[in-house]
């Protein structure tokens, strides 16, 4: 009775092996599959990202940029709650506020399309809508 149950246990082990490796390459089959599928929608995202993320995020440093560096020239030439000084500030922090946050768009805008381009095709983080524009 031992003998057979061995012999018995043994053959079902043999024959359950070949199964779970034809069903392991076939899962990867299916993974690899399913990532070729994927690969025109993840470019696509990307393109996309590129197209529209990187003026999004320029268009949003560069105006970021543009206020900061205005309110600072004129807190020190008067302070940036009165006119004139913003006026006079404006001159040089709007053209440095626009060089920098272009700088800026272009890079931060190009990370975020690529990174997340590829993991999360056409989401707000890889156009530059999100909340937050940082890498992420």
């Amino acid at each position: 009775m031992t003998k057979t149950l061995a012999i018995a246990l043994s053959l079902a082990t043999l024959t359950v092996a070949p199964i779970t490796s034809a069903q392991a390459a076939e899962d990867g089959l299916r993974d690899a599959a399913r990532q070729t599928v994927r690969l025109p929608l993840r470019a696509a995202g990307v393109a996309t990202g590129l197209a529209v993320g990187v003026p999004m995020a320029i268009t949003r440093r560069a105006s970021n940029r543009m206020i900061e560096y205005t309110q600072s020239f004129a807190d020190k030439i008067g302070g940036h709650t009165s006119a004139p000084p913003v006026i006079f500030a404006s001159i040089v922090g709007l053209p440095f506020g626009m060089l920098v946050g272009t700088a800026e768009g272009v890079y931060v805008g190009s990370t975020n399309a690529i990174q997340q381009g590829v993991e999360k095709p056409f989401s707000l983080e890889s156009l530059s809508l999100a909340e937050k524009l940082e890498e992420h």
